[in-house]
């Protein structure tokens, strides 16, 4: 009869190891939210100073496609919402750009770190309002636990 006797140290010995594969898959995780990121949005006014104050206020305003901008007192999805209200839509000329890579291009991978047999990584997304984008408003499509999701389901 055979008798295996693992080293009391093994799980340390094997972290290093487990750090470079932790990185790659953060690399993965990373890469595959940028393909799902939302696109962002600015708001634009018509620049001739006929504008509302909340309409010039609210120029240059950017967020992830999905959330709504804030004008005035109103949350406004685009210039001219049909489900906003009148004081803030009409005759509004006001126009969106959209940008469909900004919320991508903030996307990045953390190289992993190691502590005792635990080893870490990070995905993050820097935009603003992302983890609102993410989590609390939005088409539902949570590019970032998607991205692990897809990531996770590749590698079992």
């Amino acid at each position: 009869m055979a008798r295996l006797v693992l080293p009391a140290d093994l799980a340390e010995r094997l972290a290093p190891l487990m750090r470079r594969h932790t990185e790659r898959l953060a690399e993965e995780v990373a890469e595959a939210a940028r393909r799902r990121a939302p696109a962002a949005k600015t708001w634009h006014t018509q620049e001739d100073g006929n504008a509302r104050p909340s309409h010039q206020a609210a120029d240059g305003q950017t967020v992830p496609a999905p959330l709504p901008f804030s004008v005035g007192n109103a949350t406004l999805d685009r210039p001219r919402d049909p489900d906003g209200p009148v004081e803030e839509t009409a005759g509004c000329r006001c126009t969106v750009t959209e940008d469909p890579e900004a919320v991508a291009a903030t996307i990045t991978a953390g190289k992993a770190a190691t502590s005792g047999t635990r080893v870490r990584a990070t995905v993050t997304c820097d935009y603003p309002r992302a983890a609102e984008a993410e989590y609390a408003h939005g088409d539902g499509s949570h590019f970032m636990g998607a991205a692990a999701s897809e990531v996770a389901n590749r590698h079992r």
